[in-house]
């Protein structure tokens, strides 16, 4: 009979080279997963950027200030330097909108470093939604300078 009992020089030594296959797998399975997932994550916001202009017209316009302060979790909107709330912006936003492009005044908007994103979310969607064409923001003031420049 033809059996081996272990005594000779020819002993089995365990194998030691990694098996591959489970590896190649979860590597495709991933690549997979990120090529169906990445052109979900590049979100486009649609920005109407101004075009360079070789004549530019004067607009006489002052722009409308809006300056938003945080005083200790109660927010103020300030239009022009009277105090306005929410939806007298909205109305102010609307009124400004109904004019032709060209017509409109800037609104510039002064906010420092407290007020909460959901809140200028709120007012920059508000402008795009009355087709306010000209919002900008002026510079940042820290939260201890609370006079209106």
């Amino acid at each position: 009979m033809a059996f081996s009992t272990g005594s000779g020089t020819s002993h089995a030594a365990p194998k030691a080279d990694i098996n591959t296959t489970p590896l190649v797998d979860v590597m495709l399975v991933l690549l997979i997963i990120f090529m169906i997932t990445a052109p979900l994550l590049s979100h486009k916001i649609g920005i109407k950027l101004p075009q360079p202009n070789p004549n530019p017209t004067e607009n006489n316009q002052d722009p409308i200030r809006l300056k938003i302060v945080d005083t200790g979790g109660i927010t103020q909107i300030y239009l022009n330097d009277e105090i306005t709330d929410l939806q007298g912006l909205l109305i102010a936003f609307r009124e400004e909108g109904k004019k032709p492009e060209d017509d409109q005044a800037e609104f510039k908007i002064e906010a420092d470093d407290t007020v909460s994103y959901q809140l200028m979310t709120e007012i920059m969607a508000g402008a795009r939604r009355n087709s306010v064409e000209k919002l900008g923001f002026a510079e940042l003031f820290k939260p201890g300078d609370r006079t209106m420049q």
